[in-house]
């Protein structure tokens, strides 16, 4: 365990409160969490370019796209733990010097399978970084407004990763070539090096002997990677997609009866007895899957059906990028006064709405009368939802386990991405492997119905937390115990 700097105050319990750190810290923080989450999209609009220039095989290239999210999702557990157990400072230095390092060579590739291993190392990189990003805020902020706050700022730049990747990848492809939105991440991260060296205080001595579950990590691993390649496989490769979900399966049962019987296990099962840690990540499995399935299936549509190319795309996703960003400090700031409860399900119903006016779209929908309403609602829901969800999920959790807690909602995010994904592409694609000719006008109609069920999804989850997530009641995270 290891003790974060800026301590100056004790709880009643004796237990030490953060000071609040200063705003170019949280800056900081925020803007390597939004290059992270910008990683997953500003690849995708280069894939064509990259498939001509490196000479993948037909399919290979999804690859590029597919090892970065079994690597990130399958080593998030391991990230997390290793934050909590050797430092937050130290895991997200080696983390940035990892993916710097796989983005100088990924950039400098000459063949596929050094370009899709370097991708494998980005991934590996980025699991280091999210827990430790999540908890130096966490446990780096005083419980109630200033944490709220923080948050607020975190998830808006996580929410808006997605949609400003889709815009900076459309820009470097269109104006410069593939490799640009490899370099890119060179000096942004590089910066981001020296500037937590300043601004982030060194990790202190850990104090007593540090056990590592190592079974555990092999079997996270495992099962997390291989029901996310299970999943992403059942649309390609329906040899594989069975194999890579059984996989997956087995392994995670035998992570659950190894973490019940280990001393210093790598996900203490306890930490699931929290209602609220429970509930909110059974909410990141959903909310936030449907959102990056509909933002993949809109880019899509945008594309495939109504012809528009990766500029004007990303432009057209600037609409969710801004929304998700002013709503982020406001729902943090209704956190406060409210309760997350109340804002965790206002945003999940947003969600549902916004996506519900994405499922009438049609081929020949303008931008004004269904991507701008249906784009800003989306984006302001699910900004409020991630901001509640998040302060959920840490706020009943040990400070020595917030890397752990990170780690957890990071990994249900990239579950119920890589599910919803699924899903939501095999209901827009349902007739497109059938052989017969399929009408534009037929083809816009399957993405409307992918829509509808997206929006059902988040339309449940509302209502499943309405019942189960714990009430607004005043919480270590909404008032600061007494000095």
């Amino acid at each position: 365990m290891t003790t974060e700097p800026g301590v100056t105050a004790k709880t009643a319990g004796g237990s030490a409160l953060p000071a609040e750190p200063g705003p170019w810290r949280l800056v900081l923080l925020c803007g390597v969490q939004l290059l992270m989450l910008l990683d997953f999209s500003i690849v995708n609009v280069a894939l064509p370019q990259i498939e001509e220039s490196l000479g993948f095989s037909p399919g290979g290239v999804q690859w590029v796209v597919s090892i970065y999210a079994l690597a990130f999702g399958g080593l998030l557990l391991l990230g997390g733990r290793l934050s909590d157990l050797l430092g937050r400072r130290r895991m997200l230095l080696v983390g940035l010097g990892v993916f710097t390092a796989a983005s100088l060579v990924g950039g400098l590739a000459g063949n596929p399978g050094l370009l899709v291993a370097m991708r494998a190392l980005q991934g590996a990189g980025a699991a280091l970084i999210g827990p430790a990003v999540l908890s130096l805020i966490t446990t780096g902020t005083p419980p109630g407004p200033a944490r709220n706050k923080a948050l607020g700022w975190f998830s808006a730049a996580s929410a808006s990763g997605f949609a400003i990747g889709v815009l900076a990848g459309g820009l470097l492809t269109q104006f410069a070539d593939w490799r640009a939105v490899f370099f890119v991440n060179v000096p942004l991260a590089g910066f981001a090096m020296v500037a937590a060296l300043r601004l982030i205080a060194a990790d202190a001595p850990a104090t007593g002997p540090r056990h590592y579950d190592v079974p555990g990590a092999v079997l996270s691993t495992v099962g997390v990677s291989g029901l996310i390649f299970g999943l992403s496989s059942l649309e390609s490769d329906g040899t594989a997609a069975p194999w890579g979900i059984a996989v997956g399966v087995v392994a995670l049962a035998g992570f659950l009866v190894v973490e019940a019987r280990t001393a210093n296990p790598l996900v203490p099962l306890g930490v699931f007895r929290f209602r609220s840690v429970s509930m909110a990540n059974l909410g990141a499995l959903l909310v936030p899957g449907v959102m990056g399935a509909v933002a993949l299936t809109l880019s899509l549509f945008l594309q495939q059906v109504q012809g528009r190319d990766a500029l004007e795309t990303g432009l057209i996703f600037l609409t969710l990028g801004l929304a998700v960003i002013v709503a982020g400090p406001l729902a943090a700031a209704a956190v406060t006064r409210l309760g997350p409860k109340a804002v965790c399900v206002a945003g999940a119903l947003a969600v549902s709405g916004g996506v519900f006016v994405l499922s009438r779209i049609s081929a020949d929908s303008s931008y004004a009368a269904v991507l701008l309403p249906g784009l800003a609602l989306t984006g302001i829901g699910f900004s409020a939802f991630f901001t509640a969800s998040t302060i959920t999920a840490t706020m009943e959790v040990p400070g020595e386990q917030q890397g752990l807690a990170g780690a957890l909602l990071n990994t249900s995010v990239q579950f119920g991405t890589a599910l919803c994904v699924v899903l939501l592409i095999a209901i827009a694609e349902r007739d497109s492997g059938s052989g017969k000719a399929v009408t534009t006008a037929v083809h816009a109609e399957n993405y409307g119905t992918a829509f509808a069920v997206g929006a059902a999804i988040a339309l449940g989850t509302a209502l499943l937390l309405t019942v189960a997530l714990p009430g607004a009641r005043r919480s270590k995270s909404a008032e600061p115990q007494a000095t």
